[in-house]
């Protein structure tokens, strides 16, 4: 397991900790699940949760 997977599993561990103790607060599977899904949400499109490798691609090559 590379360090993306690692990091991306740690991420997503979190957010069902903290989406677990939002919706046991509240005693909402509900607010459980939609907390979790706008978390997770937020995490991929901020950059922190990479679902795919980020390949180098060279836009410009010089010869």
């Amino acid at each position: 397991m590379g360090a993306r997977q690692r990091l991306n599993s740690f991420y997503l561990f979190a957010v069902l900790i903290a989406a677990a103790i939002l919706g046991g607060a509240a005693q909402s599977w509900l607010l459980f699940l939609i907390s979790a899904a706008i978390m997770t949400t937020l995490l991929i499109h901020g950059g922190d949760i990479r679902p795919t490798p980020q390949t180098r691609r060279n836009s410009r090559k010089r010869h």
